[in-house]
């Protein structure tokens, strides 16, 4: 396979994919692999809660709370989502009090935190301007609705505008986070031993990069996939609800 593979290039590389198998390697790949999606999952959950909340105070009728969605908004989106894994690793703790600065340096899983703030950051704040869209997006009427029987702005969110909104809102909320998950990748900068983090490695111990990449790719494009995948169902079953509210 290897050699009708480099005739076909025209190439003199020989490829070994049975490097990708062996110790430690795959085992790195495993843990790499851990980390990617504990990444994915933390970062997604904690971005949509504090984007939502940001989102909501962007479309908010108080001037203050417009202003400060804003600001947060503009800082995390124009500057590069590199720059806020740099910060929490390396600048964060200097701004904390002394002694949980040097609890933060021996503590081995510091890296992960950092990660997981930076990229919980700067997703947040896309994910922010896309809630602000769902919820722009509705009928005024329906702000109006919850008024007029009574309810308080946090019921209105909560019952009325947030459900319609976030139907809306899937299938770019959820193309986010798939971008999110890409977005992990970041981390190998920090030292977070993720799948990229695994292809450096691999490259720099033995010189077959290639192998490993061809194999993390096929892992990113299988997980983006299913990510994908389940936004459309998602879409779906919210479609075949307001179907079947319709029919009744």
């Amino acid at each position: 396979m290897g050699t009708m593979i480099r005739e076909w290039l025209g190439i003199s590389y020989e490829f070994n994919w049975g490097i990708m198998f062996q110790e430690p390697y795959f085992d790195w790949f495993l843990t790499g692999l851990k980390y990617t999606l504990l990444l994915t999952a933390v970062t997604t959950v904690t971005s949509i809660v504090l984007g939502v909340v940001v989102g909501v105070m962007r479309s908010s009728e108080n001037a203050w709370l417009r202003r400060v969605a804003g600001w947060y908004i503009e800082t995390f989106r124009n500057i590069p989502g590199m720059f806020w894994l740099f910060f929490f690793y390396f600048a964060f703790p200097v701004f904390l009090p002394e002694p949980w600065s040097q609890a933060l340096n021996p503590y081995r899983h510091f890296a992960f935190v950092a990660a997981v703030l930076g990229l919980t950051f700067d997703n947040s704040s896309y994910v922010a301007e896309i809630v602000r869209a769902g919820i722009q997006g509705l009928a005024v009427g329906q702000t109006e609705a919850g008024r007029s029987i009574g309810l308080t702005d946090w019921q209105r969110y909560r019952y009325v505008i947030l459900p319609q909104a976030i139907r809306i809102v899937v299938p770019p909320l959820g193309t986010r986070c798939i971008h999110n998950l890409k977005n992990t990748s970041l981390a190998l900068v920090i030292g977070v031993p993720e799948l990229t983090w695994t292809v450096r490695q691999v490259e720099s111990i033995t010189f077959r990069g290639f192998e490993m990449t061809t194999l993390v790719t096929a892992v990113y494009v299988a997980l983006c996939l299913t990510m994908a995948a389940g936004v459309n169902w998602m879409e779906g079953r919210f479609a075949r609800r307001d179907e079947l509210k319709l029919a009744q």
